[in-house]
């Protein structure tokens, strides 16, 4: 009997998700690799890294590697070395050895048998809406921001994304007649977001509204058995490349969010990210990278805009009485 087939879908981000950052892009990118052979080229990745000098005790990040140039600091405990002013400590590293790391780690992908995921959104159009609740009640835009917060709907948005990567990968596995997980990068106290994603993409009621949906929240149900978090120190090549993706996809379609002075940097930057790019052309599942529109999300996340639309249209502008103390008047 043929052995059944595993395949691990990796989840990672690039900008900001919550509604309360200002900026309005963001996107998730997801990799999907076989199980077996991601072991294999997670122990390569850590070669190719010693043959070039780059730090192997942790998770390339492809902005401080490929843009900033430059490697994160450590104590002798392992705790991550501050500045006075509270950022955190580089050092630098020579572009020739990064050009060659590079060039060895785009061959390495270019080689393997690996499928890609883009999803970006833009945030303006929900902000816009918490703007204009604001200006109706004659309040300031924090104050509904704030309820927000408090209706657990900042971070709807990745919530969405996240899900939509694990339908996919449920419908990919129903087509290869496979099992897999689920790896995201840790977000620490956010993990939330894709722990509630992961549970959603697997309740068929999820999506009354859809019955494409709902057929591949059964295939997520049948054939995803768990979902893991790692942070950068889980040496993951599914995480590396997936935030390399991310990273690319992101200067290629909003800016750089740091300038850079130098030109002949500059130069060297765009390379990258151009090669990155062109990379991920042969990689996507898809046709190419989906930029996910207001009518896809409420597709995707019915619930979730629902919800943000009926909060939106109950909040009421705080009334505060004469001599009421100091407190939460904005609350429902």
């Amino acid at each position: 009997m043929q052995r059944q087939k595993n395949y691990i879908l990796f989840i990672d981000e690039s900008g900001k998700s919550k509604l309360s950052d200002n900026h309005a892009g963001f996107l998730l990118s997801g990799l999907i690799i076989d199980k077996d052979l991601h072991a294999a080229l997670s122990n390569y990745m850590v070669s190719l890294k010693e043959k070039s000098d780059i730090p192997t005790d942790e998770n390339i990040h492809a902005f401080d590697l490929f843009e900033s140039e430059r490697e994160r600091m450590y104590d002798e405990d392992g705790g991550t070395l501050k500045n006075h002013d509270g950022t955190r400590r580089h050092r630098r590293i020579p572009f020739t050895r990064i050009d060659t790391f590079f060039k060895r780690l785009t061959g390495l992908i270019e080689g393997a048998d690996i499928f890609c995921f883009v999803y970006r959104i833009d945030k303006s159009w929900y902000r816009d809406q918490i703007v204009r609740v604001a200006r109706k009640r004659n309040v300031p835009y924090q104050l509904v921001m704030n309820f927000i917060k408090r209706k657990d709907l900042n971070d709807f948005i990745y919530e969405a994304l996240a899900r939509k990567l694990i339908l996919e990968f449920g419908y990919f596995l129903e087509t290869k007649d496979a099992h897999g997980e689920v790896v995201a990068e840790s977000r620490r106290q956010e993990d939330d977001a894709v722990l509630a994603a992961f549970l959603s993409a697997s309740h068929k009621s999820t999506f009354d509204h859809a019955p494409r949906y709902q057929a591949w929240s059964r295939y997520c149900l049948k054939r995803i058995h768990s979902l893991t978090f790692q942070n950068k120190k889980g040496l993951s090549f599914g995480l590396e490349v997936a935030d390399l993706f991310g990273w690319a996809h992101f200067n290629h379609t909003y800016g750089r969010a740091f300038p850079i002075a130098s030109a002949t940097k500059v130069r060297r930057v765009e390379a990258r990210i151009s090669r990155v790019n062109i990379l991920m052309r042969d990689l996507y599942k898809k046709r190419g990278p989906e930029s996910i529109s207001r009518n896809t999300l409420a597709t995707i996340a019915h619930d979730k805009v629902s919800e943000f639309t009926k909060v939106l249209d109950e909040y009421r502008a705080p009334s505060v009485p004469s001599g009421t103390p100091p407190g939460n008047p904005g609350g429902p």
